[in-house]
């Protein structure tokens, strides 16, 4: 059984356990593991406090595990980046990942969602520092058109089906801009 934040209990007592159990629930090795790799235990308890300040939610309601998609390093040095799931009043949950573009990645994300092009469900669709951007990017009566504006990040992420245009070393692209470039 998971426990989402909508329905956990007042008491702090209670609230520890709902989330352990969700920690453990969602990714227990990572749960298990979380003394031995201290360090990035710790860092990823500042980056779910930093996120659930920035975006006025509970701590509880965040919870930052290993990224399937994403690694970070050099050849085989590598670890995996961090997958940052913030769970919303209706249970259902807004995904981030960190924005490694900017000077401080632990106070910048990127929001992931849906790819026009190829459908992958979590591509960096917007860079959210705060609530503010968050609700610019979700506001539906804005005069901005959050689809023409996906960050760096969207280009090249491995998010994408492989054969999409925007895909890591994607064969399509390489060979447009191998055109454009009048064959260089």
């Amino acid at each position: 059984m998971t426990t989402t934040p909508t329905d956990a209990p007042a008491s702090l007592t209670a609230r520890a356990i709902t989330v352990a159990r969700r920690h453990r629930d969602t990714a227990p090795h990572e749960f298990a593991d979380r003394h031995t790799f201290r360090l990035r235990w710790d860092r990823r308890a500042i980056t779910a406090a930093n996120i659930a300040t920035a975006l006025d939610v509970g701590v509880d309601a965040v919870l930052v595990r290993d990224d399937p998609d994403r690694h970070h390093g050099i050849a085989t040095g590598t670890t995996p980046g961090d997958l940052i799931e913030v769970t919303r009043e209706d249970g259902r949950c807004w995904y981030f990942i960190q924005d490694l573009t900017g000077f401080d990645p632990l106070w910048g994300w990127l929001l992931l969602g849906p790819c026009p092009f190829c459908g992958a469900t979590a591509v960096p669709i917007a860079r959210v520092t705060s609530l503010a951007d968050l609700g610019a990017h979700l506001d539906p009566d804005s005069d901005h058109d959050s689809n023409d504006t996906a960050p760096d990040p969207f280009h090249g992420d491995p998010g994408h089906h492989q054969y999409c245009f925007y895909a890591p070393n994607c064969g399509a692209r390489e060979s447009h801009l191998h055109e454009s470039s009048g064959g260089l």
